[in-house]
């Protein structure tokens, strides 16, 4: 039996397991089912990682699985993709996939609504500039909370037969639109949101209440569909909320954008991940073979969800991620921008590689650092008789909100299972005061972390009393593991004061990324091939003939980029261009090497006719095929003075 075929049947058990128990066990039926299943597994590495996933496999067995043959036949059934792509963003992907299957109930529920025609009235009126489209924009916003706020536990298997529809209509009518649109007050988008809508009400009406002989106020179930097409009128309009635009349901094109869209950001949410988790690069390097810390945002979630201070909401993973998907495309993409930069990739990837490279960074830390190593240690060994707030000391916050369990009675040898870790705790620590106070001295970043602040102790028990070293603190404060603070003269921006700049410079961030990431799968492409090569050797570096006329072309679709943004942001697609203005999109001179038995071609004239030999790519020709077999969608920073005009 295939992997495929062995992850669906275990799916489909989990599925009954749930379905076959009553109300109030049945999640944990399915939990138990899953602990049954990976038992039996055996020593198939791919299958145990998949499985190990606890969340991601419940929401595949009892959310994407019973909605039909348009998600089990997509990527997420494959245990080849889903074992590859747990590591940073699955943690968020698969709570959007059930926040998305929730607003699908909510449109189906049966709670009482307006008839379709009613609806149809006040949304025709909205759209008046005077006082009764006023009252009407009133009414939609209601009407908007009141779906919210439903409680009806309804089937989504209504939509089944449906659902290959609904991504047709969004495949053709959002083709146009830029990502980045999706969700926002652009023209584009909202135009392409109202084809997409009058599209889905009329497939739906025509097919749930046209053909039958009876009136709609005459058949239950003929009005029942007719308020869904209500309620999903009233969703997919614009009309009604300020702040926020409505993004098309749930289907197979809103699954890949939503996972493209948060891989593009990854970097900034790798970041916010080690917020919460000390140990987010360190665990894997040590317990390789753990798949505790498999995925980064997981963790993420994990951690707020259990963290010391007691997290009360019962829906705070899903909140926590609607916080952190509403900002992906401004706060977040900043981040991700500002990570990427050269010099903080390379700050972030100096980290040890394993044990003795911990050993050897630590070695290295000043003697203060070791004293508090000795007395964090000391104190952990304490812990079961007085408990977690005994430990005192640098790092002991971070030892009580790790998603490591060094608590755990299998760790018998603290020299081997402990020490290491905890080592690393200090090394982090000394790592994140270096860049983590500099990148917060960004009023964006700060501004990130401020909000962040905000929605946790939003979601904590309210007076909840906590000890932190010697003093007690109450939950009115969110504290972080690292103990940094935003500098007292950085101004954090909030979500209200984003202005236009702001979201104009980072729209033309992002429209140069996706032209960056074009050029550097072009670049990669001509890299790896054979007949570019300056030798047959199997790392051979590129030809240098092949190398000068690549570089010509790669400043020559730079500019042009640049000429085409331009004229976008403004709008005017007639505007006059410099070709000798074009954005630095920060893509490397490739290694190349001389044919010494091949007589070169004349000098090529263009932008880069004199090449900078000594910036080269980093790393081995073997490590650039490694990267050139990775995910295309690779994330090279563009720093914001990178933008002309």
């Amino acid at each position: 039996m295939s992997e495929e075929s062995t992850l669906s049947a275990i799916l489909e058990e989990i599925l009954q397991a749930h379905i076959s128990s009553s109300n109030d066990l049945s999640y944990e039926s399915a939990k138990a089912k899953l602990a049954q299943e990976r038992r039996r597994l055996g020593r198939n590495s791919r299958m145990v990682k998949v499985l190990s996933y606890e969340k991601l496999v419940l929401v595949l067995a009892l959310v994407l699985l019973p909605l039909g043959r348009h998600f089990s036949e997509r990527q997420e059934f494959s245990v080849v993709w889903l074992e590859k792509s747990i590591d940073t963003v699955m943690g968020l992907y698969i709570r959007f996939i059930v926040l998305q299957a929730e607003t699908m109930k909510k449109l189906a529920s049966n709670d009482d609504f307006p008839d379709y025609k009613t609806v149809n009235s006040t949304l025709e009126r909205a759209d008046d500039g005077g006082l009764e489209g006023a009252e009407a924009r009133k009414q939609i916003a209601v009407w908007k909370m009141q779906i919210t706020n439903s409680q009806d536990a309804s089937d989504l298997a209504v939509f089944n037969d449906v659902f290959y529809n609904i991504n047709a209509y969004a495949e053709e009518t959002f083709a146009h639109v830029q990502h980045t649109d999706i969700g926002e007050k652009t023209n584009t988008y909202l135009d392409a949101l109202n084809d997409y809508c009058r599209l889905v009400i009329k497939l739906l009406r025509t097919k749930w209440l046209e053909g039958s002989n009876d009136t709609i106020e005459e058949d239950d179930i003929m009005q029942r569909y007719d308020r869904m097409t209500a309620r999903i009128a009233v969703w997919l309009s614009p009309q009604g909320d300020t702040s926020h635009v409505p993004i098309p349901l749930l289907s197979a094109w809103l699954l890949d954008y939503a996972w493209s869209s948060l891989n593009v950001v990854k970097e900034g949410v790798v970041e916010i991940c080690r917020w919460f988790e000390p140990l987010l690069e360190h665990y894997p390097v040590v317990h390789r073979k753990s798949h505790d810390m498999d995925d980064k945002s997981e963790v993420l979630v994990y951690n707020v969800v259990n963290h010391v201070v007691r997290i009360y909401a019962p829906d705070a993973d899903l909140q926590l991620c609607h916080f952190l998907w509403e900002r992906r495309n401004t706060l977040i993409f900043h981040l991700h921008n500002t990570m990427s930069t050269t010099s903080e990739k390379e700050t972030q990837q100096d980290r040890p590689k394993d044990i003795m490279q911990i050993n050897n960074a630590f070695d290295k830390l000043p003697g203060d650092d070791k004293r508090a190593f000795k007395q964090l240690i000391a104190s952990m060994k304490n812990v079961s008789k007085v408990g977690l707030h005994s430990i005192r000391g640098s790092g002991a916050y971070a030892m009580r909100i790790t998603k490591w369990d060094w608590r755990n009675k299998t760790l018998k040898n603290s020299k081997r299972d402990i020490e290491p870790l905890v080592k690393a705790v200090f090394l982090e620590l000394r790592k994140a005061r270096e860049y983590r106070t500099v990148i917060l001295a960004d009023s964006v970043i700060a501004g990130l972390r401020k909000q962040l602040e905000g929605v946790l102790v939003s979601m904590m028990k309210p007076n909840v009393h906590i000890r932190l070293g010697a003093k007690f603190v109450t939950s009115e404060t969110w504290q972080w593991w690292d103990g940094i603070e935003i500098p007292k003269d950085i101004a954090p921006i909030t979500s209200a004061n984003i202005d236009e700049t702001f979201k104009s410079k980072l729209q033309q961030i992002q429209l140069e990324q996706r032209d960056q990431d074009a050029i550097t799968g072009l670049v990669t492409y001509v890299e790896h091939m054979a007949c570019a090569q300056a030798t047959t050797a199997k790392d051979s570096a590129l030809n240098s003939v092949v190398a000068e006329v690549l570089d010509v072309l790669v400043n020559v679709l730079k500019s042009n980029s640049t000429h085409l943004h331009n004229r976008s942001m403004a709008a005017d697609p007639d505007l006059s261009c410099d070709v000798r203005a074009a954005v630095h999109l920060k893509i490397p001179k490739t290694k190349d090497q001389v044919d010494a038995n091949t007589t070169p071609e004349p000098q090529t004239s263009g932008p880069s006719s004199k090449r900078q030999r000594s910036f080269t790519v980093s790393g081995s020709p073997s490590a650039m095929k490694k990267r050139a077999r990775s995910s295309p969608s690779r994330n090279f920073a563009i720093s914001d003075d990178d933008i002309v005009g």
